[in-house]
């Protein structure tokens, strides 16, 4: 009887496990993806669709119909916890799927812990698929003259914002909170260079600030000021899904740990990468550029684990590429302590992101 790889969520890196398997499968074995949802959003495009530039279509991956292609089962469904003596996923309508080698790649929540009744009154960024179609419905009931604030400072929150003010111009009035310094993770420079750009927007920049709780009209920062906000956005830090704290599995900062031949610190038949997984010694921040990158390394390591061969390691790189659109077509290019912008960065970024898609897509 054949044994099963199953993969548990629709990421950037599992996208390329399906690709690989689909085109050399593995004697002997099963492949299974199981996935909440039938498609998947590749987050690069995402402010491209605030802006009006593309439309959501453009960003959405169809995981059933490329599973198809490739020959390998697709499977609906929620995973909820994992039963590792019984070698199985839990799913959330109760049924389970039997492993013998298991991959996770279920990505990560918006960090709203400390922030109350954020479930209640703001729209998470996460999942990038969700927050588009309620974004849209949120800004038609919210037409004119909306007072929208985007709490974090972070690529995703500055994207959004420069996204948004493209899209509706005078017709409201955005404002950016940080934490701490916008783009705090990259050089300096950068940060003062998306200052300016926010500043000859007219965005409101409130750095240094932490968001106590949200309401209805209002966010409220814990040195007792409140901002009007008719619509507030959640780009925080990332989180990792509550469920994986049920697993068992060793973890780090809330995340799976794994070793750098990206097996789970507890569990040497378990693998994960993408944003749900942070790797032993090699902390990097939450980017899809490793997501994308990891897929090659586990693919080769799933293959490795099953034939009985031995694993190698990866590292991921710390000097990395990272392309930040402004709002119009234009963007900045960033890779260690240098940038560069202009128009033709964005054209550089459009032709690798619908690539990406174009690759996916059947």
């Amino acid at each position: 009887m054949k044994r099963q790889i199953v993969l548990v969520g629709g990421g950037h890196t599992h996208l390329q496990i399906v690709e690989a398997f689909g085109r050399r499968p593995l004697d002997g074995w099963h492949v299974l993806l199981v996935s909440s949802e039938r498609t998947t959003a590749y987050s690069g495009m995402a402010p491209g669709v605030i802006a009006g530039h593309y439309h959501p279509d453009e960003l959405e991956i169809d995981l059933e119909k490329l599973c198809a292609v490739h020959a390998i089962p697709f499977r609906r469904g929620r995973a909820i916890g994992i039963d590792r003596r019984a070698r199985r996923v839990e799913l959330e309508d109760g049924s389970v799927v039997p492993y013998d080698l298991l991959s996770l790649d279920v990505g990560s929540v918006p960090a709203t812990a400390r922030i109350r009744r954020a479930c209640e009154h703001a729209l998470p960024v996460k999942p990038i698929g969700t927050f588009l179609g309620r974004l849209e419905p949120a800004l038609q009931a919210r037409a004119d003259h909306a007072r929208v604030t985007i709490v974090g400072g972070g690529p995703a929150g500055v994207e959004i914002a420069l996204a948004l003010h493209h899209r509706l111009g005078a017709r409201a009035a955005l404002s950016l909170v940080a934490a701490g310094a916008i783009l705090e993770n990259h050089p300096p420079r950068l940060g003062n260079h998306f200052r300016e750009l926010l500043e000859r927007r007219r965005i409101a920049l409130i750095e240094n600030a932490a968001v106590d709780s949200v309401r209805s009209d209002a966010v409220c920062l814990t040195d007792g000021r409140s901002l009007a906000s008719d619509l507030t956005l959640l780009a925080t830090g990332a989180a990792p899904p509550a469920w994986l704290a049920r697993t068992g599995l060793q973890l780090a900062n809330g995340f799976l740990a794994v070793r750098p031949t990206l097996q789970s610190l507890s569990d040497p038949d378990i693998f994960a990468a993408g944003d749900c997984a942070e790797i032993a010694g090699y902390p990097r921040p939450k980017a899809g550029v490793f997501a994308v990158h990891a897929g090659r390394p586990l693919a080769r390591n799933l293959r490795a684990r099953a034939e009985g061969r031995p694993l190698l390691a990866w590292s991921p790189q710390k000097n990395y590429l990272a392309l930040l659109a402004t709002g119009a077509k234009h963007a900045v290019a960033v890779r260690g302590r240098f940038f560069v912008a202009g128009r033709w960065v964005w054209f550089l970024k459009n032709w690798i992101d619908r690539s990406w898609v174009r690759r996916f897509t059947p």
